[in-house]
């Protein structure tokens, strides 16, 4: 390896950036590290699935670190995308993925003491807590390593970057949480259950997957830069059709949830079923909630013949 590209990997070690990024190493090590001793992962899928998620997303911020610190990730800019770039778009899916794992696990906590007292049971628990800790933690330095990178963020991603597509963000995630702890509980009521629970739980299913999927495609019209190409008939504005989708998403989560709670079918919540779906329940009070304040902050979009409004120009 030449002299200066030995410089160079070392300036970076010692430099702001890599230090930030060897902290964010340690704390997403110590976040799967300590989930997989708890074993609190066997026997769920769901609880596997959050452990790979750790992993995975670790594995590859390890792997630029790696490149960063060798010096190979000079050879890797293409025409499409510099690695500088991929390095910022990655913090920022890690960033979504720690956050959103995160808040699932926290919604599956066994009835047991959060302290250890010596029983393995409470050490798993212990444990467990910890891991949500870190795991959000991890999420916040991933943010700030990204916004040391935004100067290499592609063009059309710095709406991901303002508060605008934080809050967002945020609003998808508890809305994910939402109908993926219902799907994972199963949407299908035992013959026990009262009657029409199979129809009001699909009829929820559909509604919050309605809701969440159109936001995901307006927040994904802002990152690729469509916002502004976006009309209808070029009389609507983008930011009108935001404030409407946010109000009808507020209503949709909030019958939902309604409608959800009716159909728990759980006389005490002491198993993971009913857990699980008391958590979605109230994730989905809190997306409806949330949403209701993202259509507030959107009022002046609102169209002139509503409510005698009038626009303000759009802003991000």
């Amino acid at each position: 390896m030449p002299e200066t590209t030995t410089s160079a990997c070392g300036a970076y070690v010692c430099s702001k950036a890599g230090l930030w990024k060897l902290v964010v190493l340690i704390s997403g090590c110590a976040t799967f590290a300590i989930y997989a001793d708890s074993e609190m992962y066997l026997g769920s899928r769901l609880k596997t699935f959050i452990l790979a998620s750790f992993i995975i997303s670790w594995g590859i911020s390890l792997l630029l670190y790696f490149f960063r610190v060798t010096g190979l990730y000079i050879h890797m800019n293409s025409t499409c995308m510099s690695f500088d770039s991929f390095d910022y778009f990655w913090a920022w899916i890690s960033c979504v993925n720690f956050l959103s794992m995160s808040v699932v696990l926290a919604c599956f906590f066994s009835n047991c003491d959060p302290g250890c007292s010596g029983h393995r049971g409470y050490c798993n628990c212990a444990k467990q807590l910890t891991t949500v800790f870190l795991g959000v933690l991890t999420a916040v330095f991933y943010v700030l390593e990204a916004q040391n990178l935004r100067l290499y963020a592609p063009v059309g991603t710095g709406y991901g970057t303002s508060w605008r597509g934080l809050w967002r963000m945020f609003i998808l995630v508890v809305g994910g949480c939402a109908f993926g702890l219902l799907i994972e509980t199963g949407y299908v009521c035992r013959r026990s259950a009262k009657t029409g629970c199979d129809s009001a739980r699909l009829f929820v299913l559909i509604v919050w997957c309605t809701a969440w999927g159109f936001s995901c495609l307006l927040y994904l019209f802002h990152i690729c830069n469509f916002s502004s190409k976006v009309s209808v008939e070029g009389k609507v504005r983008f930011g009108a059709i935001e404030f409407f989708w946010a109000a009808f998403s507020c209503l949709l989560f909030l019958v939902g949830a309604c409608v959800f709670a009716g159909f728990l079918n759980c006389d005490r919540f002491e198993t993971y079923a009913c857990r699980a779906r008391l958590a979605g329940d109230i994730c989905g009070f809190v997306a409806a909630i949330l949403f209701g304040i993202d259509a507030y902050q959107l009022r002046n979009r609102r169209p002139i013949w509503l409510f005698g409004a009038t626009p303000a120009p759009s802003r991000r």
